[in-house]
C-alpha cells in the first residue's frame, strides 16, 4: 500500500494503524502539498444501505468545523473501499498519553476535559451524537491540544461490525447505560462517557471491569461508580461532583449539555468549591415526565433525529409506532403507563437472564478484607476460594501501611469461583519531597505549600541583601526532604530587602578606626590621597567625600582623604634682598611663608621701591615657619603701590 497512490491525489506514506473496522494510513495530498490521515474501510458494493449511511454519516461529520475535533476534508471511494480524507494530529491518543503520565495534575485534566467538552458542544449543537467517546479516539498535540476523532462513524455502515467481541470490548468500559439497554443515543450518553474517561483521566483507571462485554454492560446499568479515593485520594468535592452528575445512571439527571459541563469545569477548582454539597441528582419525579424529558431532548434538533435514526432501526420502529399511534389518536395515558412497566419487566428480565447466563451461578460473596495486611487479606481470599489479583498501593492517613484500605470487586459481591480480587493497599500517609521555595514570592509560596497539603505554615519577615523584597530568603525544611505535609509545620522567611543605614561620621578618626566601622555596616572605604593638614594629627581622615547622615546602602563606598600632620619645618640661609626690588622680596616671602614689615624712607640715591635694608642678615640660618622679616624700602608707601 505504501507508495501508491489512491483517487489519483493521495499518496501513501506510511501505515498510522488497524482498528477493527478500518485501517489508517499518512498520505500527501499532492494537489494542496500537506499531510492527511486517511481512514479506510471494506464495503459489501451489494450492500446499498450500508453505503447510504456511511455516505450520509461522512457527509454531516464533514461539515463540523471546530479546532477541537478532527477536520474531515473529503470523502472518497474507490471499488469497494470508502475512505475518509481526515486532518493529520502529529501527536498521541489521549489513551497512550495516560500510560506515559500517571497521577496527572487536575489543572491538566480540566484543561484536556474542558476541550473535549467544547468540541461536543458543538457536534450536539450540529445534531451529532458521537456514541464512541474513550481516550483511544481523542487524539493530542505535543502541546496537550485535543481533537476529537471517529464522530459516528463506526455505526456508519452496519451494526453487525459493533458486535464483535474485541470492538465491543474496547468501547462498553465508557458506554453509558442507555446504550447498553439497546436505548437510543442522546447527548447525554456522550456526556456519561465523558465522566467515565474524567474518572480515568485523574486515576488511571477505568472504573467498571469483568469477565465479558455483557459484564462489563450489566455494571454501567446496575452498579455506582467506585469511590474516586480508592485510588486517589485529597480529590475536591467540585471534581467528584462533575463526575457524578455526568455518569447519573438517569440521563436526566446529568448535565443539561456539554457545555453546560465545560462552563462547572471552568470553577470546579476555586477554592469556594472544593468543599461542595455533594450532587444527590433528582427523585420522585414521574415516570410519564422522565419519558416526555427524553422525547423532548431528542426531538429538539429534527437534523438529530434525522442522524439518530439510520442508526438504530429497531428503536426506529418503535418510534414510527409510536407516532402512527399518536396520529390516530389511540394512545391513553394507561396504554403509556402499561408499555412502560412491560419495558421495565423485559429489561430487568433480561439482565438477569444475561447475568446467569454469561457469568454463571457457581458464585462466592468477596470477603470483606478491609484493613487486614496484605497476607490475611491473600489468606481471607483463598478460603473463600478467590484468588488476589493487581494491588494496588494508595496513600492513606487513615488505613496503616500495608493494610487493605478496599477490594475491587468490593465486599459482599458475588463473583465466580477463583475470580481475581484486585486491594488497594495503603502505602501509609501520603508524604512529598519539599520544594525549593527560595525566590519565589509570598503568595507563590504560600499557594504552593498549601497545593501539596501543608496546613501549618508560619510566615517571617528579615531583611536580606541578597534577596529583594518580597520574596523568600529562607525555609525551615530544606529542598528534596521527604515529609507528610499534612503533620509538619513549616516556616518561610520573607525578605524586606537590604536593610537601610546612614553615613558615619568618619572625620578625626584613624584610617584603622574608620575600617573597622566600616566593616560593622558593611560598606567599603576607599582612600582617596594623602595629604599635609596641621588640624588633624597623621592617619586621621582628614576629609570624607559622603555627606554624614546620608542614606547609603550595605556595599556602597565612601572616600576619604587622610592628613599626613603638619608640613615638617624647613631651615635655608637667608638671601640677600638689600638693592633688590621689593617685588622679588614679596615674592620669596609668600613662597615660603615668611611675614614681612616693610616701612619706607625716601632716598636720593635708590630709585622707588629699592630694599634699603633687612633685618635678618644674608647668610644667616632661618627656619622657615611664619619667621617676621623686616624691610626698609625707598620712596614712600604710595609710591611703591
Amino acid at each position: 500500500m505504501i507508495g501508491r497512490i489512491i483517487c489519483d491525489r493521495y499518496k501513501i506514506i506510511d501505515h498510522l494503524g488497524t482498528g477493527g473496522m478500518a485501517t489508517v494510513w499518512l498520505a500527501e495530498d499532492t494537489i494542496l502539498n500537506r499531510q492527511v490521515a486517511i481512514k479506510t474501510f471494506k464495503i459489501d458494493s451489494y450492500d446499498e444501505d450500508a453505503i447510504k449511511r456511511f455516505n450520509r454519516e461522512a457527509n454531516a461529520v464533514t461539515s463540523l468545523s471546530h479546532p477541537n475535533i478532527v477536520s474531515i476534508y473529503g470523502v472518497e471511494n474507490e471499488d469497494n473501499f470508502y475512505y475518509l480524507i481526515l486532518e493529520y494530529v502529529e501527536g498521541m491518543t489521549l489513551k497512550e498519553y495516560m500510560l506515559q503520565n500517571k497521577n496527572i495534575p487536575l489543572e491538566t485534566v480540566i484543561h484536556i476535559m474542558k476541550q473535549i467538552s467544547e468540541g461536543l458542544s458543538h457536534a450536539h449543537k450540529n445534531g451529532i451524537i458521537h456514541r464512541d467517546i474513550k481516550p483511544q479516539n481523542i487524539l493530542m498535540t505535543k502541546d496537550l491540544n485535543c481533537k476529537i476523532t471517529d464522530f459516528g462513524i463506526s455505526r456508519a455502515y452496519g451494526d453487525t461490525t459493533l458486535t464483535q467481541t474485541n470492538q465491543m470490548l474496547g468501547t462498553v468500559y465508557y458506554l453509558s447505560p442507555e446504550q447498553a439497554r439497546g436505548n437510543i443515543a442522546t447527548a447525554q450518553s456522550d456526556i456519561y462517557s465523558l465522566g467515565i474517561l474524567m474518572f480515568e483521566l485523574i486515576t488511571g483507571k477505568i472504573p467498571f471491569k469483568g469477565e465479558s462485554a455483557v459484564a462489563i454492560a450489566l455494571k454501567h446499568l446496575q452498579e455506582e461508580l467506585p469511590d474516586i479515593e480508592n485510588y486517589r485520594q485529597e480529590i475536591p468535592r467540585s471534581i467528584k461532583n462533575i463526575i457524578k452528575k455526568a455518569t447519573m445512571k438517569n440521563p436526566n439527571e446529568r448535565y443539561v449539555s456539554a457545555n453546560e459541563l465545560r462552563e462547572d469545569l471552568e470553577t470546579s477548582l476555586d477554592t469556594s468549591r472544593l468543599n461542595e454539597t455533594v450532587y444527590t441528582g433528582f427523585s420522585n419525579i414521574n415516570n410519564n415526565d422522565l419519558e416526555q424529558t427524553r422525547v423532548q431532548q431528542i426531538v429538539s434538533k429534527p437534523n438529530q433525529v434525522e442522524h439518530i435514526r439510520e442508526n438504530n432501526i429497531s428503536q426506529n420502529n418503535i418510534e414510527q409506532n409510536d407516532q402512527t399511534k399518536i396520529n390516530e389518536k389511540k394512545s391513553s395515558t394507561f396504554g403509556r403507563i402499561l408499555a412502560i412497566i412491560l419495558l421495565l419487566i423485559f429489561i430487568t428480565g433480561t439482565s438477569i437472564f444475561a447475568y446467569n447466563y454469561f457469568v454463571g451461578s457457581n458464585k462466592v460473596s468477596v470477603p470483606d478484607v478491609k484493613n487486614l495486611t496484605v497476607q490475611e487479606a491473600k489468606s481471607a481470599l483463598n478460603k473463600a476460594e478467590l484468588t488476589v489479583g493487581e494491588i494496588i498501593e494508595v496513600p492513606s492517613d487513615s488505613v496503616s501501611s500495608n493494610q487493605v484500605i478496599s477490594s475491587d470487586p468490593s465486599a459482599g459481591k458475588k463473583v465466580s469461583k477463583g475470580s481475581k480480587v484486585n486491594l488497594n493497599v495503603s502505602s501509609g500517609k501520603a508524604t512529598i519531597e519539599v520544594t525549593n521555595y527560595i525566590g519565589m514570592t509570598e503568595n507563590q509560596a504560600k499557594n504552593a505549600l498549601e497545593k501539596v497539603g501543608f496546613k501549618n505554615i508560619t510566615f517571617e519577615k528579615s531583611d536580606s541583601d541578597t534577596y529583594e523584597a518580597g520574596k523568600v530568603m529562607a525555609q525551615s525544611i530544606e529542598a528534596g526532604k521527604t515529609v507528610v505535609p499534612k503533620e509538619t509545620s513549616i516556616t518561610i522567611t520573607i525578605s524586606t530587602g537590604a536593610k537601610k543605614i546612614t553615613a558615619p561620621n568618619l572625620k578625626g578618626k584613624t584610617l584603622t578606626e574608620a575600617y573597622k566601622i566600616a566593616d560593622n555596616l558593611g560598606i567599603n572605604i576607599k582612600v582617596e590621597k594623602y595629604e599635609y593638614n596641621s588640624n588633624f594629627e597623621e592617619n586621621q581622615i582628614a576629609e570624607q567625600r559622603t555627606e554624614e547622615n546620608s542614606e547609603i546602602k550595605k556595599g556602597d563606598t565612601i572616600s576619604v582623604v587622610v592628613s599626613k600632620g603638619k608640613e615638617p619645618l624647613v631651615k635655608i640661609t637667608m638671601p640677600n634682598f638689600v638693592g633688590g626690588s621689593l617685588r622679588s622680596l614679596q615674592s620669596w616671602a609668600d613662597t615660603n611663608n615668611v611675614n614681612l614689615s616693610i616701612s619706607y624712607n625716601s632716598s636720593s640715591t635708590k630709585s622707588v621701591g629699592t630694599v634699603l635694608s633687612q633685618s635678618i642678615k644674608s647668610g644667616e640660618s632661618i627656619v622657615l615657619d611664619n619667621t617676621n622679616l623686616a624691610v626698609t624700602v625707598s620712596g614712600s608707601a604710595e609710591e611703591n603701590r
